[in-house]
């Protein structure tokens, strides 16, 4: 009873301290919707995926694939929108999207520090010590300035939590919590961060081997760790199969050279440990001053501050008590180990890691597995903190109050600007450019060309000096993938995992679109060429906003009055779907993009496949191709062919789609390099599209036998240590 009232009151502070820090958001009067120098992560994309699980699970419809980016797009296979995260799952299928959103950044603060006070508290460390240390943890630079990217640190919460069930398991030798850090483990991968569930499962497994000097042995502890990576992969299984599905066909898999400087990318540099004393030294996002990631450092990826005074007790947790505590040997075992990963490159370590550390090579900005330095310097920090309130008199150790106090009032003047917000109606309101886009009733895709609109703005307005009312700007171009929460959808996305074929394609056309400065009337305008407003068109690009404005024969101004966007109809736009009579086949994919770009290429007259066949006609003339169903996973299209021909759509060509004509199977042919076709005889047809991933269907159930088999497993183990 006695440990139930603490943790209470002890959760009752933490929740109040995060209620302050987000009080606006905790209060529902705003959104935090924290800008990047660049773009904007939070709204574009965790709250887009989130608004879209919430549709999805409300309206009680599959959320494995969008028709509104990348010409359709398999995004639950790509893993950042966390959709079967079992917290996404209860806040977004019960909260309105907004405040789903703001709960779910308050949560990860709260459970980052209760799971921390939990972890030292089993330690033995006082409550005021472990009060302290979790503050400090909850309020890292780590999790401040990675608002911004949720998955991230809804991701690294868990970890305090695995470090408590793993002790735990040292001190009861229970196989009960090595199932439940399995489970933990899987909660991590199915959150959508994969980077830092990977860094989460190397610390343990160091933590684990530390047993060692436990008297545990190595067979024992080899066990342990086998058997947590195989529940928490059994459990994401219906995440983990897909993505790595995705992942084979995506740029970082297929192109040895992209691996090959992925984890060098943004390197972390010695300067950048005064950021643990001098979290400003190089600037600020709140007035603009931080330095440009081209200039060498990412402000959000950089900075892991956790206080001053932290940093002091954990000297004196190292000094004082190294030799007599055996956990601050690990701790700083840890520490060291982080700091090498992260600085592998300026220390020559990186093919080192990349050939003998499994999955380093495919991670990038390995800084972030500071993440385990900036817990592990918390943990000592609360050695030392602990030590010094054992060794004072208790009538003088209400003074350290004060150093939990300052502590508080250090990360909340560190942090707590970092994440601005603004009024929910305004942020959330439909902007001017998707209402006029809705005025045309036509299936279509749009394509924004606003590259540098946000750097603007942040140079412009000193960074968030003048609040997120100049951000409001940005949100009329639709930026991906902020157009999903319209339903407007575009050519591309804003997406980790793409496919080559797509990469390539997209360069395609921006390659044909040309940037122009004229100096003497001080305006930007883009030219666009007909090859450019052709390749657009095969992918249903019916309209382009442009931050520029574009003198093309190709494009028609559509702007009516003044408006902060220039939109243009593309005057080679292709319907969503059509029929054609002729294939052309070709087999190599350098000279398919060669003959797409080509003059003889008429893409409403012939398809490009990649298949041998001898079907089609010469006219196909007369004939219609109409949707009448057009969902994420359903499409429905009724056909009136006068001739025998192919029907074309221009979706994504994809693992998982079936097609069925007149309800008999029909093979999905890839046409045009990206897109999908299937031949059609001479008639009227109703052809119909399901998408029923198989790896998904794998993932599913692998992840249903494992959730059945802990289950029983944690039932018979309850049921035994009764009987014992």
């Amino acid at each position: 009873m006695k440990k139930t009232k603490e943790i209470i009151v002890v959760s009752l502070i933490l929740f109040i301290l995060v209620s302050i820090f987000f009080w606006k958001a905790a209060t529902l009067q705003e959104l935090i919707v924290t800008p990047d120098i660049n773009i904007n992560d939070t709204f574009n994309i965790n709250y887009a995926y989130k608004n879209f699980l919430s549709e999805s699970l409300k309206q009680k419809k599959s959320f494995l694939w969008t028709t509104d980016i990348n010409c359709g797009y398999p995004i639950h296979a790509e893993g950042q929108g966390g959709f079967f995260y079992p917290i996404n799952l209860l806040l977004f299928s019960i909260l309105p999207s907004y405040i789903a959103f703001n709960y779910s950044i308050i949560l990860v603060f709260f459970l980052t520090g209760i799971f921390t006070y939990l972890y030292l508290r089993l330690l033995n460390l006082s409550k005021i010590a472990s009060i302290f240390s979790a503050i400090s943890f909850m309020f890292s630079g780590f999790f401040v300035l990675h608002v911004r990217h949720l998955n991230i640190i809804q991701v690294a919460s868990w970890l305090p939590l695995l470090f408590y069930l793993i002790e735990k398991y040292f001190i009861t030798n229970r196989t009960i919590f090595i199932i439940l850090a399995g489970v933990i483990f899987g909660f991590q991968i199915l959150a959508g961060h994969p980077q830092i569930a990977y860094y989460s499962f190397i610390a343990i497994t160091f933590y684990l081997l530390f047993g060692i000097f436990r008297k545990k042995r190595l067979i024992s502890i080899l066990l342990v760790i086998f058997a947590i990576g195989i529940i928490g992969i059994g459990l994401s299984a219906m995440q983990l199969i897909p993505t790595i599905e995705l992942a084979k066909l995506s740029g970082r898999a297929i192109s040895s050279e992209i691996v090959k400087g992925l984890s060098d990318f943004f390197p972390y540099h010695f300067k950048n440990l005064i950021l643990f004393l001098l979290p400003f030294h190089y600037g600020n996002m709140i007035d603009g001053t931080c330095l440009l990631p081209h200039q060498g450092i990412i402000f959000w990826e950089n900075l892991f501050y956790v206080g001053i005074f932290p940093l002091i007790f954990m000297l004196i947790g190292l000094i004082l008590i190294f030799k007599k505590e055996k956990h601050i040997k690990i701790y700083l075992f840890l520490i060291i180990g982080a700091l090498l990963v992260a600085m592998h490159k300026v220390l020559f370590l990186s093919n080192i890691f990349n050939n003998i550390i499994p999955g380093f090579k495919y991670f990038r900005v390995h800084q972030r597995i500071l993440l385990i330095a900036v817990f592990s310097i918390c943990i000592v920090a609360g050695f030392g903190f602990d030590y010094l309130f054992k060794k004072l008199s208790k009538k003088i150790r209400w003074l350290l109050l004060f150093f939990i106090l300052i502590i508080i009032w250090d990360l909340f003047k560190f942090g707590i600007k970092q994440n601005p917000t603004y009024d929910i109606n305004k942020w959330l309101s439909e902007p001017e450019s998707a209402e006029l886009l809705k005025f045309d009733e036509d299936i279509f895709r749009i394509e924004n060309l606003s590259q540098n609109l946000q750097q603007w703005i942040f140079k412009e307005c000193k960074g968030f000096t003048y609040g997120m009312k100049p951000y409001l700007l940005t949100k009329d171009f639709l930026i991906p993938n902020s157009n999903m929460i319209y339903h407007i959808s575009t050519v591309r996305g804003s997406t980790i995992l793409l496919s080559k074929r797509h990469i390539e394609f997209n360069d395609l056309g921006f390659n044909e679109i040309k940037v122009n400065k004229n100096s003497e009337k001080k305006s930007v305008y883009t030219s666009f060429s007909f090859k450019a407003a052709k390749l657009f068109g095969m992918r249903n690009c019916k309209y382009i906003i442009s931050e520029y404005l574009i003198k093309s024969k190709y494009l028609i101004e559509r702007n009516i009055g003044k408006k902060s966007f220039n939109l243009y109809e593309n005057t080679q736009f292709i319907p969503r779907t059509y029929i054609v009579p002729k294939a052309k086949i070709i087999n190599d994919e350098n000279k398919i993009l060669e003959f797409i770009q080509s003059d003889q290429f008429n893409p409403l007259k012939k398809v490009i496949l990649e298949e041998d066949t001898d079907f089609g006609s010469n006219s196909t003339e007369g004939s219609e191709a109409k949707i009448t169903k057009y969902e994420n996973t359903e499409v429905v299209i009724n056909t009136k062919n006068t001739n025998d021909g192919f029907l074309v759509l221009s979706d994504t060509y994809y693992h998982g789609w079936k097609c069925f004509v007149d309800d008999k199977e029909e093979k999905i042919l890839r046409a045009n390099y990206l897109f999908r076709a299937i031949p059609l005889t001479k008639g009227n047809h109703v052809v119909k599209y399901l998408y029923k991933p198989k790896s998904f269907e794998i993932g599913r159930n692998i992840t249903i036998i494992t959730i059945v088999l802990v289950i029983a497993s944690l039932i018979f183990l309850k049921r035994a240590r009764r009987q014992s």
